[in-house]
């Protein structure tokens, strides 16, 4: 008898085939034929037919079963203790299957072993058991024969890679995949066959495809060879194409093989072909890609070369005029190469350069041939290798700029934005990624370098989502970031390297110091310290590694370099010292003479450090009456400077820097930024045991922590306790000033008055700063507005107003405290003179900050007067101010102001609740006094007396 167990199951005896009815007969024939001549014990028999629920005479059935079977001609052997099939070799169709695979495994010849694995495999009509209703049971009995069809189709799929059968296997793979796409040999044989078939992209989208399966419906990242495998396919290894016939086409085609992604490039690439393939020309079409390093122009070249290439029948030449050390390749060396490509044996060619020369000339004149010549270091050598016929086109890449190339078509190719890195980063990863931070990181990083992005995706590729996080993280470290960016023989370090090749002594050192200032963006002027030299100078060094891409120029005197290149840079830096302290006085002075021109009035930083001129003076002239704008825009350099200094060592430089930038930081309500950098200061100093610069940093740390947070109180302590210790009259002053905000802050107001007559007392008596003592009245002022003395506290800001420095914010902020209580004490006329002259002053400092708050005061104003609509539109001027979301104190300002509004609209359900969300505000910031003052004025003010029979806490 035959039997065909690969499939439905068939008993064939001779010509006549037995019908087997019953499926119980059909599957216990079955089973025993898989281990046909071998006894199957009746217990395992049992419950491979009835693995959930069997028959209660189970054992009887199986015998009935038996029994029927041998009726039907199929010899069985046993009996109680177990049965068995008689199947001679051969006899069943799984036999043969074994025998016809084990012999092609033998065969050498890939076409041959192909087909006979193929007929082996047609021996298969189906699956084993198809009618086997538990896929568990199945699974157990057939996982064994299963494997082996696969292990045969899958050394089938070799021999056929092997012989070069593509087309078959294309049109069989993409339906094996879809059924199986957890099969990693289908998946990687798929994925060749694409690939030496020229179809990359194919093979890189069905990859990604496969991955996005893989993750949506299983749960699984692609294996780890799949991975290198589309590795390898992004970065057309060698190894993954079958060695091909030699051409008898003595055409040359030396393109080297097109990358599999580019992305970003799509109108440049069609202007390009277009300038090439313009017919009816006079002269050699010249198409030339100029960028910085890993930018992507030669694979841009590239790719435009393979669009273009028909349009050149006579061939395409390819040559680097770079080695792979950056040295420029002799154009006698590569006249020798383009004629041997184009024919010409060793004894045709002629020794001298003008000879090569002409013979190239002579034998390309009437040819239409495309020539690609990447990493051009100059016009001369290129005008070399031209071909002179007007049939004939030339790709030119280079790093810098060939303004000697006359003829040529120039397009700079730039970094890509950062939508179209993310798109290229995650195709080049070849799955889905869902740690979205993470790759904004590796995008940030990566600058819209293609290099960058190939190796960072490439690296991806080949390992797990692990890898992730650990690979942002080292790019967010400065030390590590370049030794992230290598990926096989892809590196952005090396790439620099060929780059800098082509880079003068004083361009070289002004790239490396610039990883000194410690800033991605950086004005012009940075250049002379750096270099010691003068502002023209540094700004041609500029120009020059604008040229190589080396730092962007992104306005005006301004320039910008990526995280790569900045690690570069600080890689290569040897002996900073000097140009570091050079820089750091330079942005002092710079500073100084802004700090000077804003009129602040602030005095605490007057005895630091002002420095000598420093030749700077053409961006001195550039500051003048442009203060304000200046330091909205150099303030992060300066900070990093303050904070650099402060690494360094440099204390005395660190302390001028950091607390001439704090009145820039008090008018423009940076808070986190001053706290930053008068906390770091604090500590070193501290640490170095710099008691004075301790104190009079704290002294401008204590206001900008904030007097209302309860963090200021402890510092306002010490520091009061340490001016003591140093003896220093203007300390004590300054400490005290401190030391009232705080105490009245805490609603201390005994305390609070104290410390201001005391400092009152030192500066009368004792040598005290007098040019301080309008401060210390509008302490006193302001503890008389919290007592609700307002004919005192009008009285302390009449004195204030005499002394304090007319034209500056502190007199900005004594005419503001001035017309709040104006305004409460019903004297609107003389309120709104100290508001007009408020906002005098603030007008040229041009802050948000300042103005709103004296829109906001305006708006009380009004809003006192009975003028709502104008109230309101003061509000809303207010919140304009801002691009973004106002600051914390501006917001809580805000938020009291338009509490009155609502009240003064007769909307008290609003108002009331606007108080209480303010009042929880300042509870929760620790402001005590601004608590009892929201409190206080809603129980006693007359404008709130229609509602002064509920407390604030009562709920509408």
């Amino acid at each position: 008898m035959e039997f065909r167990l690969l499939g439905t199951l068939e008993v064939h005896d001779g010509d006549t085939e037995v019908k087997l009815v019953r499926r119980q007969e059909r599957v216990l024939l079955t089973v025993l034929l898989l281990r046909a001549n071998e006894v199957a014990a009746p217990e395992q028999l049992i419950d491979l037919l009835w693995p959930t629920d069997p028959p209660p005479d189970a054992r009887g059935a199986l015998q009935v079963y038996v029994s029927r079977l041998r009726k039907a001609g199929i010899t069985i052997d046993g009996g109680r203790d177990g049965y068995a099939v008689r199947a001679p070799v051969g006899s069943t169709d799984l036999d043969r299957f074994r025998t016809l695979v084990a012999a092609a495994r033998g065969v050498p010849d890939p076409v041959t072993r192909g087909s006979r694995l193929r007929a082996a495999l047609e021996l298969w009509r189906g699956d084993v058991l198809p009618d086997l209703d538990d896929r568990t049971t199945r699974g157990r009995l057939c996982a064994a024969v299963d494997e082996e069809r696969r292990s045969a189709f899958d050394d089938r799929i070799d021999a056929e890679l092997a012989a070069g059968s593509y087309a078959g296997l294309l049109a069989e793979l993409p339906t094996a995949v879809a059924q199986e796409p957890t099969r990693e040999h289908t998946v990687a044989a798929w994925l060749t066959a694409l690939h030496r078939t020229g179809r990359r992209q194919e093979a890189l989208d069905a990859y990604v495809d496969v991955a996005a399966t893989l993750a949506d419906r299983f749960g699984l990242e692609p294996a780890p060879a799949l991975r290198r495998l589309y590795a390898a396919i992004l970065r057309n290894d060698p190894e993954l194409t079958t060695d091909g016939q030699a051409s008898d086409d003595a055409v040359p085609r030396e393109l080297p093989v097109d990358i599999s992604l580019l992305t970003g490039r799509d109108d440049l690439i069609a202007e390009a072909v277009d300038v090439l393939t313009q017919p009816d020309r006079d002269r050699p079409a010249v198409y030339h890609l100029w960028g910085g390093a890993g930018v992507g122009k030669s694979a841009t070249g590239v790719r435009i070369a393979h669009q273009a290439a028909a349009a050149f029948p006579d061939g395409q030449l390819f040559a680097r005029l770079q080695d792979v050390a950056g040295a420029p390749v002799a154009a006698h060396a590569l006249l020798g190469r383009m004629l041997r490509s184009l024919g010409l044996s060793s004894g045709e060619i002629p020794e001298g350069l003008a000879e090569r020369r002409d013979v190239l000339r002579e034998r390309t004149a009437e040819l239409a041939l495309l020539v690609v010549l990447d990493d051009a270091l100059d016009a001369e050598t290129v005008e070399q290798l031209l071909p002179p016929g007007p049939r004939s086109a030339v790709i030119v890449t280079s790093r810098a700029p060939l303004p000697e190339l006359t003829d040529a078509v120039p397009h700079r190719v730039l970094p890509l934005d950062p939508a179209i890195s993310r798109d290229l980063l995650l195709r080049l990863i070849g799955r889905p990624v869902r740690d979205e931070g993470a790759i904004a990181v590796l995008i940030d990083h990566s600058a819209g370098l293609p290099l960058a992005l190939r190796i960072v995706g490439s690296r991806l590729a080949l390992s797990g989502d692990e890898l992730l996080p650990t690979l942002a993280g080292s790019l967010d470290v400065e030390d590590q970031r370049l030794d992230s960016m290598v990926a096989g023989d892809l590196a952005v370090r090396a790439s620099l390297d060929r780059t800098l090749v082509l880079v003068d002594s004083e361009a070289r050192q002004l790239l490396e110091r610039l990883s000194l200032v410690g800033v991605a963006e950086f004005p012009a002027w940075v250049a002379a310290p750096l270099l010691d030299t003068d502002e023209s100078a540094g700004e041609d060094a500029f120009a020059r590694l604008v040229d190589l891409g080396l730092v962007e120029l992104v306005r005006p005197g301004w320039y910008k370099m990526h995280a790569l290149v900045r690690s570069y840079a600080a890689e290569r830096l040897e002996a900073p010292s000097e140009p570091l302290d050079r820089f750091l006085h330079a942005a002092l002075r710079l500073l100084v003479v802004a700090d000077d021109g804003l009129s602040h009035g602030f005095t605490t930083a007057q005895a630091t450090l002002v420095p000598e001129e420093v030749g700077l003076k053409q961006a001195e002239r550039e500051l003048a009456g442009n203060e304000r704008q200046w330091l909205g825009e150099s303030w992060p350099l300066l900070q990093a400077a303050a904070l650099t200094a402060i690494g360094a060592g440099r204390l005395e430089l660190a302390v001028a820097l950091g607390l001439r930038l704090n009145s820039f930081y008090i008018i423009t309500d940076l808070r986190e930024p001053r706290i930053d950098v008068l906390r770091a200061l604090a500590e070193a100093l501290r640490a170095a045991d710099q008691l004075e610069l301790v104190v009079r940093t704290e002294i401008c740390l204590i206001p900008a922590l904030g007097s209302p947070d309860p963090r200021s109180w402890p510092v306002a302590e010490s520091c009061w306790a340490d001016a003591q210790r140093l003896g220093s009259a203007e300390l004590k002053v300054r400490s005290l000033i401190n030391l009232s905000n705080c105490a009245r802050r805490q609603c201390d107001f005994d305390r609070d008055r104290e410390a201001s007559e005391l400092a009152l007392e030192l500066i009368d008596h004792q040598g005290g700063p007098a040019e301080v003592r309008y401060i210390v009245f509008r302490n006193l002022g302001q503890n008389a507005a919290a007592r609700r003395d307002h004919q005192a506290a009008c009285e302390w800001f009449e004195k204030q107003l005499t002394e304090c420095p007319q034209g500056t914010v502190q007199e900005f902020y004594a005419q503001n405290g001035y017309a709040e209580i104006l305004v409460l004490e019903g004297r609107f006329d003389q309120a709104e003179s100290a508001l007009r002259r408020a906002r005098q002053v603030c007008a040229p400092l041009r802050s948000a900050y300042l103005d709103a708050q004296v829109d906001c005061l305006s708006s009380l104003l009004e809003l006192r007067r009975g003028n709502v609509d104008e109230g309101r539109r003061l509000l809303d001027q207010a919140r304009a101010r801002f691009d973004g979301e106002p600051g914390q104190d501006i917001a809580m300002y805000l938020m009291e102001f338009e509490s009155q509004l609502a009240m003064a609209r007769g909307d008290r359900v609003n108002s009331r609740r606007i108080r209480r969300e303010l009042l929880e505000l300042l509870e929760a910031r620790g402001d005590l006094l601004g608590a009892y003052q929201v409190r206080y004025d809603f129980e006693h003010d007359p404008w709130w007396s229609s509602d002064s029979a509920e407390p604030l806490d009562a709920r509408d």
